[in-house]
């Protein structure tokens, strides 16, 4: 390696030192984070014109041979520095346009172009020239699903904002632009977790021969032939164009080394190229082969959400073999590790239409590696590599790639310590599940224990089973709203229509009960309407966004011969039903019920009119309803309510059958939506006022309301039964001088122990001092590099947008008692 440091010569006998980032790491981290970022339009131009040459042809075929024109004829480059190579964009750092449909509206441009993104005036042009393409021609995804949403029930629901962002128009949907991540065509695969030993064990080149032999077998007896034999043929097409892809960039590095002067950098271009033309047509031999084979298989099914799933367990064998052999030390591999991280930085997107991004807010992305956890026989998985993960965040604290860490009741110490070391940095890494949570999920919906003990996470916090699972319809539903209507007999005041059934005027209620049974009765016919547009949303992403790269590398791909989104899997998960607002929703119920039907100090009608005013004229008021119980700080009677309201939607979700089959499951996410969502709802009786912030996640407390302490916080999460849920997120926030010293960071484990083994399901820690978050806020150039956790993800504190900001900024700063 070039520029060998302390670290490189660490000697196994010795104590471990403490890694240092080399000058090589040091300047390709400060490549990561530029002060604008280019948008491409290489691949949208691409793509259409095979699209325009293939039209007619089956979409499963025209997908397979758009991602071979794009791969044979994209820019290629290997920077200065680099080991592991293969650029995501035309250029680096870029976002290159989705070949999804039609671009920004001016409108939307505009903000985006503000937002810290460039294009130039030329490719601007050809970028709306590219619109030809589709406008007015019905081709898009939202057309699809335009064209079946009726004036009378589910289009209403569609315009409310119960599901985010509300559309505007059938044929522009949630708005139109997005921009596109690594070289497959992967819109649609949301939250999925790929078999990447499938590669890494056995090369594409034996994909593609079993795929081969399978349409050599295939006779056209039974329904489904044609359909298999198209998509066995774009599997056979995919594959091979990543194998060209790959010999360009053993051609480009070996070009390079022939140009090259510094003789230990011609060797590492030469090394370069020797991998790239083994892999990942391949088996991989080496670390450095499997790397590199993971980040070309990577590059093909990289989205927004795109997994690293469970990396230190089938990446340790090939790192175990090298060490054994003297081929590679441990601070080699963590130089390595951390220049995937930094390769990771450079995928970078952002989403069609305003409200769509700040639903997204901090160009979030959700590239999650899984460390920790048991194997499939139940014991404890902790390696070497678990570990110089953990170290490469250390070396490159980037808000990407994200790490899950799997604990369990075995999970050593040193591990959690080792975590919480990295924690404390401020980066909002790694995060914590529980173990046996995420398990009894997949046992308790009829996995196996052991696929269940082989889950990861796809996309924020998503349980997947690799290679078997995927969700792609999780849509954003505003629990508060269907909370207001209820209070208005099903009327929106927001849209002044009638959305829901009339279950009764809010003061002709006698008992909270009766208020209480009026609410599920309307959140139970919002909930339906959210499965058909789930159901509506899984068929359009199934005629739009077949993909045989990501298909290719799920269990039984070749034999059933079906692309993934037009087939069961063997766990099934494909809809989702995710609340935002819930903590608001049990805040306002247990305000009501104690303030207006048990204590009667505010009448039905007066808490109406103040809610209609937003509180103005009623201060007093809003000041009583501000200061009632709060969820988050271990007062049984909200916390029963909150566990009520979330076990009614676990139950009723259940109710609803997806397309594929089979009950819809439910999680509880966020992202930033608690953002956009807070400006659809109005003034709540939690003393809420119109427009703020929901709560974020689903678990934590509402911003500044949890005042007891972190033990009085975990009560409250510990009182919902979360082991029906998919996903649950709980943020929590500690001032750096709680993470001092080993034995603060001793405290923290013990506490995330704790609220596991009461079934919390997940827990993350900001740990930032609010002033300096406020003096970013005024000084953004000053703290570029600020980076902070938001939901299910990290990103740079200034490149939120001043609502997100303002919330993590209200977040409750944790001290443990006599810190």
């Amino acid at each position: 390696m070039n520029e060998m440091s302390a670290i490189d010569r660490l000697n196994d006998n010795e104590p471990a030192a403490p890694l240092q980032a080399t000058p090589r790491l040091q300047r390709l981290l400060a490549k990561v984070n530029p002060k604008s970022y280019p948008i491409c339009i290489e691949k949208a131009r691409l793509v259409i014109e095979s699209y325009r040459a293939h039209a007619g042809l089956p979409q499963i075929t025209r997908k397979a041979l758009a991602i071979a024109h794009f791969l044979d004829n994209r820019t290629i480059f290997i920077e200065d520095d680099e080991l592991i190579v293969g650029n995501i964009a035309s250029k680096p750092c870029g976002l290159e346009v989705g070949p999804h449909g039609p671009t920004w509206p001016e409108e939307d441009f505009t903000s985006l172009l503000q937002s810290g993104y460039e294009i130039s005036s030329e490719d601007e042009a050809e970028l709306r020239a590219l619109d030809s393409y589709w406008l007015g021609k019905g081709r898009t995804f939202y057309e699809r699903m335009g064209r079946v949403y009726d004036d009378e029930r589910i289009w209403p629901f569609i315009q409310s904002g119960i599901m985010l962002p509300p559309w505007a128009k059938k044929d522009e949907g949630r708005g139109h632009g997005i921009t596109d991540f690594g070289w497959g065509l992967t819109l649609g695969y949301s939250l999925i977790v790929v078999d990447f030993e499938k590669v890494l064990r056995h090369g594409t080149k034996a994909i593609i021969a079993a795929a081969e032999e399978e349409l050599r077998n295939l006779r056209f007896l039974q329904p489904g032939g044609l359909e298999k034999a198209e998509f066995l043929q774009a599997v056979i097409i995919a594959h091979q164009a990543l194998i060209r892809i790959a010999n360009r960039f053993a051609k480009l590095a070996l070009d390079m080394a022939g140009r090259e002067q510094d003789p230990a950098r011609r060797a590492e271009l030469e090394e370069i190229a020797t991998i790239c033309a083994h892999v990942p047509e391949h088996p991989a031999r080496t670390f450095r082969e499997a790397l590199q084979s993971f980040w070309f298989t990577w590059l093909m099914i990289a989205s927004g959400t795109a997994a690293g799933g469970r990396f230190d367990q089938f990446m340790y064998p090939y790192y175990k073999a090298d060490l054994e052999a003297g081929r590679i030390n441990p601070a080699q591999a963590a130089e390595l590790l951390a220049m995937l991280r930094l390769k990771v930085m450079h995928s970078n997107g952002v989403a069609g239409g305003k409200t769509q991004r700040d639903k997204w807010s901090g160009m979030a992305k959700w590239h999650n590696w899984i460390i920790g956890g048991v194997t499939r026989d139940g014991k404890d998985a902790t390696n070497d590599l678990s570990y110089l993960i953990l170290d490469a965040a250390k070396l490159c604290p980037t808000p990407h790639h994200t790490i899950t860490l799997r604990v369990h009741d075995g999970t050593p110490q040193d591990l959690m310590i080792k975590a919480l070391e990295v924690v404390k940095l401020g980066i909002g890494l790694p995060a914590f599940v529980n173990d046996q949570s995420y398990i009894d999920y997949f046992t308790g919906e009829g996995a196996s224990v052991e696929d269940a003990r082989d889950y990861a996470i796809g996309g924020c916090l998503d349980g997947q089973l690799p290679g078997k699972s995927r969700t792609n319809a999780m849509g954003m539903f505003v629990v508060p709203l269907v909370f207001l209507m209820t209070m208005n007999n099903g009327f929106d005041s927001r849209t002044q229509k009638q959305l829901g059934p009339k279950t009764g005027a809010f003061e002709d209620f006698a008992t909270f009960e009766d208020f209480f049974a009026a609410f599920k009765t309307q959140l139970r016919h919002f909930m339906e309407l959210a499965a058909e547009e789930h159901n509506i949303l899984l068929q359009a992403q199934a005629d739009f966004f077949a993909d045989p790269i990501h298909s290719s590398l799920m269990e039984g791909a070749i034999e059933v011969g079906r692309d993934a989104l037009a087939r069961a899997m063997p766990f099934e998960n494909g809809a989702i039903l995710n609340p935002v607002g819930m903590i608001n929703v049990a805040d306002s119920m247990a305000a009501v019920k104690k303030l207006v039907f048990e204590e009667k100090k505010v009448s039905k009608s007066a808490l109406r009119q103040a809610l209609a005013a937003n509180w103005g004229g009623f201060e007093d008021m809003q000041k009583l309803f501000y200061d009632a119980p709060k969820y988050g700080n271990g007062d049984a009677f909200v916390d029963g309510i909150a566990n009520t309201l979330y076990t009614f939607w676990s139950d009723t979700a259940r109710t609803f059958t997806s397309i594929y089959g089979g009950a819809m499951k439910v999680a509880g996410i966020s992202i930033t939506s608690y953002g956009p969502a807070g400006s659809l709802t109005g003034a709540t009786p939690d003393g809420r006022f119109a427009g703020e912030n929901l709560a974020d996640g689903s678990m934590s407390a509402e911003q500044g309301r949890d005042l007891k302490g972190p033990t009085a916080l975990i009560r409250s999460a510990m009182t919902i039964d979360q082991r029906g849920f998919q996903a649950t997120l709980f943020n929590m926030k500690f001032h750096p001088t709680a993470m001092t010293s080993k034995d603060d960071l001793g405290k923290v484990a013990a506490l995330i122990r704790t609220y596991f083994r009461h079934g919390g399901k997940h827990v993350q820690f900001n740990v930032v001092n609010r002033d300096m978050l406020l003096d970013a806020q005024k000084n953004p150039e000053r703290h570029r590099n600020l980076i902070v956790r938001v939901a299910g993800y990290s990103a740079y504190f200034v490149q939120l947008n001043a609502k997100i900001q303002a919330d993590i900024i209200g977040r409750t700063e944790q001290h443990f008692a006599g810190a």
